[in-house]
């Protein structure tokens, strides 16, 4: 326990704030005739609600003392007796939380925090102990030394070395003790604390009668008693306002004062609450106030807020603890900093956009976005490769294709004459950029398989809590045709959780694949309206397609086991474990292969382009390889509905709708590429 700690009687004093208040109540009166200090401020909901806005945000941030790793980074240096005292536990009796709300109320209200610093025998940080802000002032002694003086509640001093003291100042005109806010704002606080006692007095007093009785005559002191008590005991208070006033003997009543209105009270209040919120540099729909808050502007003033407001309060925080927490030896390696991530956290879709950026640019990892939403990392080291772009190589590499890809074709013995035919070196080319453009989608595409794995073992782990919950309930009653409704209408519902998933990596991908395609063909990089509008297409023919196969894989399932009387919920649950077995690799590599391809074919019809071509890798099946360098025009089919294809010695192929693009077959790898031939 801390020497301040131990002699305020078992820490009497901090469980018991009220004992430390033995200034006269009230402060300093104001022009509007309230009286205000830190105190008394609070009595203002806007004061109060401002000073619990950033004291809770503040405190509610994870705060971490961090290792610098040695190769550059950092980690969280948990066996650090300071990461318990600011990250959990401050004191035998507090909380971190509680602990950093305290003195963040106290910079708030007052411009200093104060906590003393108590020590164990080692000379180690034991605890943090809050001190009153109005009991403590620092002293500069003659041989410039500073010192803290701490006035006790039974008016005794106590003086605290620097070292014994963690003091946070705020704004300050010498750098060591802070403004206090309320001081200099009394005034605002004031007409705050005014506008309020007036509205509480105004219908106290009778809301809408206030005003003289006028008698004709003279009346004596017990007449006037008479007469005032019977007027208010009618007409006084809320419950008596609004009721029939009868007067006798001659008497009148003239109406007196400005009635509310015509002294715009609803303006004064309203107004005092921007003056509060521009004090505290906290956004007014923060405080409740509505008014200029729109849907478009909120989430900016959100942001802002932890730009402008709460980020100055932490580097404040961050650099007094490493000054006085941290001793000189330890600074070299060790650092305190909030994680403030999760109030700049946007809706979901646009957070997987963001992460989808990121992945794409090289500068996340998969387990870099899932630590960001607070999910455990994939095991086994999967999720710690970073992606690089491959549209984006150093200038001498340009033009280089891969060790065992495909070559340009040459032809030395007519290169003079290709030359001098520009139709010629223009087709020659495009084909060198095709080879460049397929290798480079396949490798997108393989980088991309895990981001669609990843989305849809979140929705088959969504649809299998679902299901299976909603099958014990019914199917145990043996209500299979309840169940089977109760299925179709699930899925229609479901339809949005699959695409919310699925469109971050959707989009993401078809602006990997566009940049590609328009490198390929020389055209403009970058998602075009019409792109946008084919992969949001795209996206909902996708969640149809999985919709419609989950369902009618589900059905079959039911209707199979209950046939052969089997346990329909035994068959269920194994349809889903074999789906979270395998088919998040079936989508993922249907879905970069089809999908790249539909990408790229979009991108060659908006550049204009009139024909594409097959093009299958070295270790394609014989099938696709029977496909290898056929052209067709851009809207036309490789292989139409029920039309067969058989390469010599293998079984018919025979595909059940049009094929405009690969994939010929599951499993297949093939790419179309842009023609001019």
């Amino acid at each position: 326990m801390g020497f301040v700690s131990g002699i305020w009687e078992k820490r009497s004093g901090l469980s018991r704030p009220d004992r430390w208040l033995t200034e006269a109540m009230g402060g300093r009166p104001t022009s509007s005739g309230a009286r205000v200090n830190e105190d008394t401020a609070l009595r203002s909901t806007a004061v109060y609600a401002a000073v619990r806005v950033l004291s809770e945000t503040i405190a509610s941030l994870p705060l971490a003392v961090y290792q610098r790793m040695p190769g550059g980074g950092k980690d969280k240096a948990v066996n650090h007796p300071l990461y318990t005292i600011l990250h959990d536990i401050a004191n035998e009796e507090m909380t971190a939380m509680t602990l950093r709300e305290t003195l963040q109320g106290h910079l708030a209200l007052r411009g200093n925090g104060y906590a003393e610093i108590e020590y164990d025998k080692a000379g180690g940080i034991r605890a943090l102990w809050p001190l009153r802000p109005d009991r403590v002032t620092p002293e500069r002694l003659p041989s410039g030394k500073l010192q803290y003086r701490l006035l006790l509640p039974d008016g005794q001093g106590v003086i605290l070395p620097a070292e014994r003291v963690l003091h946070i100042p705020g704004l300050s005109y010498d750098g060591l003790i802070g403004y206090s806010p309320i001081a200099l704002a009394r005034e605002a606080v004031g007409l705050s604390l005014a506008t309020e006692e007036f509205g509480a007095r105004f219908f106290g007093n009778g809301a809408q009668v206030s005003g003289v009785l006028e008698h004709p005559g003279r009346l004596g002191e017990e007449a006037q008693r008479n007469i005032r008590g019977s007027f208010e005991e009618a007409h006084s208070g809320l419950s008596r306002s609004h009721r029939l006033m009868i007067l006798e003997e001659g008497m009148k009543y003239s109406r007196i004062g400005i009635p509310p209105e015509d002294a715009q009270f609803l303006e004064t209040r309203k107004f005092q609450l921007t003056e509060i919120a521009r004090i505290f540099r906290v956004p007014p729909h923060m405080l409740a106030d509505l008014s200029q808050a729109t849907f478009s502007n909120i989430e900016h003033q959100s942001i802002e807020f932890v730009t402008h407001t709460i980020r100055p309060w932490l580097v404040r925080w961050e650099q007094a603890i490493s000054m006085k927490l941290l001793s000189p030896v330890e600074r070299k390696s060790l650092f305190t900093e909030h994680k403030v991530d999760g109030l700049l956290r946007g809706d979901i879709k646009s957070r997987y956009e963001a992460y989808s950026i990121g992945r794409q640019n090289g500068w996340l990892s998969a387990n870099d976005v899932r630590d960001l939403e607070n999910m455990n990392p994939l095991p086994e080291d999967q999720g710690d490769m970073y992606l690089v772009p491959l549209n984006m190589v150093p200038a001498d590499q340009v033009g280089q294709v891969p060790e065992g890809e495909k070559k340009p074709i040459e032809d030395d013995s007519n290169e003079k004459e290709m030359e001098s035919d520009s139709r010629s070196r223009e087709k020659r080319d495009l084909e060198q950029r095709s080879i460049r453009s397929a290798t480079a989608r396949r490798r997108l595409g393989n980088a991309y398989k895990r981001m669609f794995s990843e989305a849809a073992s979140r929705v088959i782990r969504r649809e299998k809590a679902d299901v299976m919950r909603q099958a014990e309930k019914m199917l145990g009653k043996r209500d299979a045709g309840l169940f089977t409704d109760w299925l179709e209408r699930f899925y229609r519902d479901h339809q949005g959780f699959v695409e919310r998933n699925f469109s971050p990596v959707v989009f993401a991908f078809a602006e990997a694949i566009q940049a590609e395609a328009a490198e390929e063909v020389g055209h403009q990089v970058g998602m075009t309206p019409e792109i946008r509008e084919f992969a949001g297409a795209y996206l909902s023919t996708f969640v149809a397609r999985y919709i419609g196969s989950s369902l009618g894989q589900l059905r079959k399932n039911l209707r199979e086991a209950l046939e052969q009387g089997a346990d329909p919920l035994i068959s269920l649950n194994e349809r889903f474990n074999e789906w979270e077995e395998n088919r998040p690799a079936k989508v993922a590599d249907r879905e970069t292969n089809q999908g790249g391809n539909a990408f790229a074919k979009a991108t060659y019809i908006s550049a204009g382009f009139m024909r594409v071509q097959w093009r299958s890798s070295g270790g394609s099946c014989r099938y696709c390889a029977q496909m290898d360098g056929k052209t067709v025009g851009i809207n036309s089919t490789f292989v139409g509905k029920g039309e067969e294809l058989q390469p010599e010695g293998e079984k018919p192929l025979i595909p059940s709708t049009n094929v405009g693009h690969p994939p010929l077959h599951r499993g297949c790898d093939c790419m179309i590429v842009a023609s001019t031939f």
